[in-house]
């Protein structure tokens, strides 16, 4: 047996580490559902919280700008229901869930967020003219189409493969045949074959062909 001035300052000095150690059953944690590389403008992300202060508010913060507070229940969980907006471009946000009444619960998570936006340049001209095209956000799909509707008259166009997390393209295509009709042509782009005038996820746009504009 060892002496007991050896062991003492030893078990003291164990007891001491387990109690400052932080239990991982209380350490705060926020993650993003559904789990996505990319968010499209308009879609709703929830951010759902665990370990925080049973029945309290919880602050969300957006890049250090309060979104707004949600109560935390009974388990100190919470669904933070957020609907991202982006007029252009993309962006990287960083989202942080503080407890109020401890601000040592804390917990954070990244989104990134895109635009649901198609560019056409130039946008007068031949309609025999092609098209610059730069289309991103559309995770509805894969590919890119384009309905051209004149009148009672509908032309499916395939534009191109999106890529990367926020569905991205960029291309040349003409939209419009040297032998196109006067008057306006409505070209919409979505990402199914089918044509729906309704579709959710879409971009529009008018070119009118006039006498002498081919």
């Amino acid at each position: 047996m060892y002496p007991l001035g050896m062991t003492r300052p030893l078990a003291v000095a164990v007891a001491v580490a387990a109690l400052a150690a932080p239990s991982a059953a209380h350490a705060a944690s926020l993650t993003a559902q559904p789990a996505k590389a990319c968010y499209r403008a308009g879609e709703t992300v929830h951010f759902i919280g665990a370990g925080f202060t049973p029945s309290n508010q919880v602050n969300l913060v957006r890049d250090g700008v309060l979104v707004s507070q949600f109560p935390a229940d009974q388990t100190g969980r919470f669904d933070a229901s957020v609907r991202v907006l982006m007029a252009q471009g993309s962006q990287r946000r960083t989202y942080t869930a503080t407890d109020s009444a401890n601000q040592g619960l804390s917990a954070s998570a990244a989104v990134k967020v895109s635009a649901v936006s198609v560019d056409l340049s130039p946008r007068n001209g031949l309609a025999s003219r092609r098209f610059r095209v730069r289309a991103r956000g559309f995770t509805t799909g894969r590919t890119l189409w384009a309905h051209v509707i004149h009148k009672r008259s509908k032309r499916l166009i395939k534009v191109g493969r999106l890529r990367g997390a926020c569905h991205v393209l960029r291309t040349r295509h003409r939209l419009l045949t040297r032998n196109a009709r006067l008057g306006a042509h409505r070209i919409q782009f979505d990402t199914y074959r089918r044509y729906r005038r309704d579709r959710k996820v879409q971009r529009n746009f008018r070119i009118t062909i006039v006498q002498g504009g081919r």
